[in-house]
């Protein structure tokens, strides 16, 4: 296939992982990569999947000469059911054990991640403990934010309720959609998450990081954004996106694109 004016392959499979649950994945390379660059590895926000990033990674690979490797996470997509009901750890198994094993069955050794909302969060638990190019995130969320991140969610049940979300989500996730939704749904509203927060991991995070929110964002304030480039470990660029939601790549896309492509393009020149 074509985008811009560079050719790009992508292929869709699927991997078993060590426990037996099977992931699907898309691999896509551009006709002119180069070995010395970072693969790309994007992981979807709570209620994503590979199709629901659309066609911003091609878009990136195509911009930047990456491979890219695009993945559901268990329970999402094209990939097996959960096996076992969501906890609080949730986000740091898909980032201590999920997504290491992902890499390794892949071949992917020193990836650049670029994770939406949940994948933000998994990127920067992953970060925080093993070696990766850079990363950048979207909407990551690193603690509830009170009524913020409440008031989002409550709205997108209404949604729900009005029959507005569930068949976009049966689109991408077929049967697996109701639980998709409210394992998400449920868990950032129940009283045993309140407490959750990763900040104690930030610091130890050293590697170049690109973070991006949108100034409005239905689940977070600017301030999360903030106190995220404040702790990080390493050097740290933000960028907050104007007249904008929870998905910058989707609602500001040239923007969030010329933005990653320019941060990607000068990790070679340090």
């Amino acid at each position: 296939m074509r985008c811009g004016e560079i050719r790009y392959e992508a292929k869709k499979s699927y991997i078993e992982l060590p426990s037996g649950i099977r992931l699907a994945v898309s691999r896509i390379t551009p006709s002119t990569c180069s070995g010395h660059l970072p693969t790309l590895v994007f992981l979807h926000e709570g209620l994503g999947c590979i199709g629901m990033w659309k066609e911003f990674p091609e878009q990136l690979v195509a911009t930047t000469g990456c491979q890219a490797l695009v993945y559901d996470r268990e329970g999402y997509g094209g990939s097996d059911p959960l096996r076992e009901v969501r906890a609080a750890n949730y986000l740091h198994l898909a980032a201590f054990e999920e997504l290491p094993a992902v890499l390794e069955i892949c071949g992917v050794t020193v990836p650049l991640l670029i994770g939406h909302s949940d994948g933000g969060t998994i990127a920067l638990l992953y970060a925080s403990r093993f070696p990766v190019t850079a990363i950048i995130t979207e909407a990551a969320h690193i603690f509830v934010e009170g009524d913020s991140a409440v008031r989002g969610i409550r709205k997108i049940l209404k949604m729900w309720d009005m029959g507005q979300v569930e068949p976009m989500l049966v689109k991408y996730h077929g049967d697996k959609a109701r639980d998709v939704f409210f394992s998400w749904a449920n868990t950032w509203l129940a009283t045993w998450f309140r407490d959750w927060s990763i900040e104690e991991y930030l610091a130890d995070i050293l590697c170049p990081a690109l973070l991006i929110q949108g100034n409005n964002d239905e689940y977070a304030t600017n301030d999360h954004l903030k106190i995220i480039s404040e702790r990080l470990g390493g050097k740290t660029e933000t960028l907050l996106v104007p007249e904008c939601g929870h998905s910058p790549h989707l609602e500001c896309r040239e923007l969030v694109l010329k933005s990653m492509r320019d941060f990607i393009v000068g990790l070679a020149s340090t």
